[in-house]
């Protein structure tokens, strides 16, 4: 979070999605009731050290990394949440003074702290474990399936972007010109799809979680659900290669951050399709008529990932372009009677994730009848590439992955000479490149612009192995930051998990993680802040 939108916060003052905490020296329980009321209700931001005012008093600074610490293993403890969720402080420094943020998501599941359930109303914290009435709604909103018919709390019209829904409209002008929409105005409209409803008493306008992802403005998705994202991502090597040279530098080629609402976000990634991937027309039988298959068969792909995919989570969803394939890479919980692990296309069935999203599809013709999305990628398939193959794996993350191109070994190899030698050459370039003051500056810009760009993307997110256990690339990927920490140990013993996770550009739950697999071979002897690492053998 950088200073703008921290101040931004604080001039906004609480309210349901914002908390303030004027802790010094030890975190309150009330930090916690208020983690457990955002999990279980929509998710939030907890600011430690700013008080009821909202004037900045901070945080001990001496004290930071134990406050910081003790955040991290409440939450892990079982014995004090359940389930434990996974939360990463921030530590930033604004006006002289330290400040811890805690961005919290809107939880999967119910939560409890220290045996009670706690639950958001307005700018307080309610415990409702013993009102049952409000528990047993708190579970039914919980319910993985009805997150999209969840309604927003400080939601209103403002925040719905026309130019969206104008933009429905135009479409659906040119298929269906007699349609309801065209005669209806914004708020009619959503409350027409049941995005929306008055309420019968107050006549207040009540707005669902689908409405936001549907016609939302960036600023309203930013403010209620801060982790949703799309990440287009385009790689000039083949998937095997992606996976198999886990050290080639360049990770992606070509990359979009797609924030905007679900709309946008279907008209963005096609739009990325057509950039990248082979234009095929075909001409069907019987007629004159030319049809364009990359269209029909991604814009399938495109639009299961859009409305298929798990909100609630807060986790991206990935759309990756390769040489040779497209495979893309969504949290979603399927139904029970549906395996994890690898999947066919006919097992999927006429499951949908969110009703309310695909009718709106189906509008727009993006999507046509329950179970048509199956059919219409089997029927195009074989006529974009007759020797297609589908891979599908269900886990913590649902993987589909489609070829649409045969490459040889020799092409592969080509390819792979052709990335080198474009790493080559901007290493050449920059050598023998003479820079005035002026232009150092501004390539200094644009790698720290890029800089920050790679900052969201971690090692994890990028892993989009079919596997089911972990790959014999991620074991190299894992062995090379081993042999990475065990160097930056050897260099400076005194080094921290935090220096190593901006030298090597992985978060620290990562760093973490590789510290406890290498006990054998390095150890931290001393205080935690005062110590130093020792390398064994």
């Amino acid at each position: 979070m950088d200073t703008k939108q921290f101040m931004k916060l604080v001039k906004d003052g609480e309210n349901s999605i914002v908390e303030y905490k004027s802790c010094y020296d030890q975190i309150s329980h009330s930090v916690y009731e208020t983690v457990c009321s955002f999990l279980n209700r929509s998710g939030g931001i907890i600011i430690i050290g700013v008080n009821d005012y909202g004037d900045i008093v901070g945080v001990n600074p001496n004290k930071v990394n134990d406050l910081k610490n003790n955040i991290i293993t409440t939450i892990k403890n079982k014995d004090l949440f359940l389930p434990c969720p996974y939360l990463t402080p921030e530590v930033i420094e604004i006006e002289d003074k330290v400040v811890i943020i805690v961005n919290i998501p809107c939880g999967q599941y119910v939560y409890r702290y220290n045996g009670r359930y706690y639950d958001r109303n307005g700018e307080t914290d309610l415990d409702i474990t013993d009102h049952h009435e409000l528990l047993i709604s708190l579970f039914e909103r919980k319910n993985p399936h009805l997150f999209e018919e969840r309604y927003v709390d400080g939601l209103t019209m403002e925040y719905i972007d026309h130019n969206t829904l104008q933009f429905c409209r135009n479409i659906i002008s040119v298929k269906k010109p007699g349609h309801i929409w065209l005669q209806l105005s914004d708020e009619e409209v959503l409350i027409h799809l049941r995005l929306a409803k008055k309420d019968r008493d107050t006549q207040e306008l009540k707005i669902k979680y689908a409405a936001l992802i549907l016609f939302g403005k960036d600023t309203a998705l930013q403010d209620y659900m801060p982790r949703y994202r799309f990440e287009a991502l385009f790689h000039m090597c083949t998937y095997k290669q992606y996976n198999d040279f886990s050290s080639l530098s360049n990770r992606y080629d070509d990359r979009r951050t797609l924030r905007c609402n679900l709309i946008m976000v279907y008209d963005h990634l096609t739009q990325f399709t057509e950039r990248y991937l082979p234009d095929k027309f075909y001409l069907q039988s019987g007629t004159t008529q030319r049809i364009d298959l990359r269209w029909d068969l991604f814009r399938e792909i495109i639009a299961n990932l859009c409305v298929h995919s798990d909100y609630s989570s807060g986790y991206a969803c990935f759309f990756h372009v390769f040489k040779d394939r497209v495979v893309t890479k969504n949290p979603t919980r399927l139904l029970p009677e549906i395996p994890e692990g690898r999947l066919k296309l006919e097992q999927l069935g006429n499951y949908t994730k969110n009703p309310l999203l695909v009718k709106v599809f189906h509008e727009l013709s993006w999507v046509e009848d329950m179970g048509s999305g199956i059919r219409n990628i089997m029927r195009y398939a074989p006529l974009y590439f007759p020797e297609y193959e589908v891979e599908i794996f269900n886990g913590s993350h649902f993987i589909f992955s489609i070829t649409y191109i045969k490459m040889s070994h020799e092409t592969e190899e080509n390819v792979l000479k052709k990335m080198e030698m474009s790493h080559e050459t901007e290493e050449n370039v920059l050598r023998k490149m003479e820079m005035s003051h002026e232009t150092e500056e501004n390539v200094l810009k644009k790698m720290e612009i890029s800089h920050e760009n790679e900052e969201d993307l971690q090692t994890e997110e990028l892993n989009i192995s079919l596997d089911y256990e972990v790959s014999k690339e991620e074991r190299k990927t894992r062995y090379k930051r081993h042999r990475h920490i065990i160097k930056l140990i050897h260099n400076n013993p005194k080094i921290t998990i935090e220096e190593m996770s901006v030298l090597m550009n992985v978060n620290e739950r990562t760093i973490r993680r590789d510290i406890a697999d290498l006990r054998d071979v390095i150890e931290h002897v001393g205080s935690k802040k005062g110590g130093s690492w020792r390398i064994k053998k």
